[in-house]
């Protein structure tokens, strides 16, 4: 777990990171050799979770490349939305911070303790930026975020 002190925005604790993948890491169905590089430094700090419908198919092949946990959602009894906000609460919203571009991230952009949203060359929807709490051009960028404690207080503090 990471402790971040914002002048002004408040003390938060982060111990898990939640990404979306269609869109957000991945673009046509693929990730970049630098975002490999970039979730192996990631994963000294925090739990990394990937989370997806899995539209495309390779959710668990994904995860196995950067290996990282995964979730497959259902939309049996949930909108997507609901089912990705779901599995960020049993993470534990105030140590989870969220990452996505969709409508179906909206809700776990808003809810988590840090919500960013990625425009990335699939671009964002308006409800995924307005439910967040930072926009970034592409994953690289979110996790240089993550990584630099200076580029996040820079951005956050008021």
């Amino acid at each position: 777990m990471k402790e971040f002190d914002i002048p002004n925005y408040g003390k938060i604790k982060v111990k898990n990171i939640i990404f979306d993948i269609n869109g957000t890491i991945q673009f046509k169905g693929q990730i970049s050799d630098t975002l490999v590089k970039k979730f192996e430094e990631l994963k000294n700090f925090y739990n990394i979770y990937l989370v997806s419908a899995d539209t495309r198919g390779n959710l668990m092949e994904l995860a196995s490349k950067l290996k990282v946990s995964y979730i497959k959602i259902t939309t049996e009894r949930h909108s997507e939305a609901e089912a990705k906000n779901s599995e960020l609460i049993k993470l534990g919203k105030e140590v989870t911070i969220a990452i996505g571009n969709g409508n179906n991230d909206a809700l776990m952009l808003k809810n988590s303790i840090l919500g960013i949203s990625v425009l990335g060359s699939e671009g964002a929807t308006v409800k995924s930026i307005l439910n967040s709490d930072v926009v970034v051009p592409d994953p690289i960028s979110a996790i240089d975020f993550l990584l630099d404690e200076k580029i996040m207080i820079g951005t956050l503090r008021s």
